[in-house]
């Protein structure tokens, strides 16, 4: 056991942090202390914090890329990507993603078409609010697109292949 310098409290050692050159081997403020000093230090220099970050890696440019792949060999790092582009833009989790899916019956929200295995279907949202729509395959998502969310647009698109089809003597699905 330990008292902590900062939070006064006492703890365990392994919740200290190991420093070599201290008697007993470990910092004198905990872990949570630790970080939240971090993290206090960062908000007020960010600039700071990354530019001794990147002189860091430049010094140590294999002990960096050996971390780098330990890190991604212990996680499932495609996972975490994902779902941290999912929040980032468009707010979402990959949990509210899986639901919005099965609300939409496993696939597209036009076309009803399952992804592939391994693929995700595309986020369709309001360009101006943000707000998602659903999850659109790559081929109504680009249809969506090009036309540029215009309804007008769509209507007279529509419109058009609804009176080309029957000009033609197709039938109509």
């Amino acid at each position: 056991m330990k008292r902590c310098r900062e939070c006064d409290e006492f703890k365990p050692l392994d919740d200290f942090y190991r420093a070599t050159g201290s008697r007993d081997g470990h910092r004198s403020a905990c872990k949570a202390c630790d970080s939240a000093r971090a993290k206090a230090r960062y908000a007020a220099d960010p600039k700071r914090t990354i530019e001794r970050v990147q002189a860091w890696r430049r010094a140590n440019v294999e002990r960096a890329k050996e971390t780098q792949r330990r890190y991604r060999s212990e996680r499932d790092y495609a996972a975490m990507m994902r779902d941290s582009h999912l929040r980032r833009k468009f707010g979402m989790t990959q949990e509210q993603y899986e639901r919005r899916l099965a609300q939409q019956g496993g696939g597209c929200a036009v076309c009803g078409r399952a992804p592939k295995a391994g693929k995700s279907l595309h986020i369709d949202h309001d360009h101006e609010t943000g707000y998602v729509r659903g999850l659109l395959c790559f081929k109504c998502n680009a249809a969506l697109g090009q036309l540029g969310d215009d309804l007008g647009r769509i209507e007279r698109a529509l419109t058009y292949v609804a009176t080309k089809r029957r000009v033609a003597g197709l039938r109509q699905r």
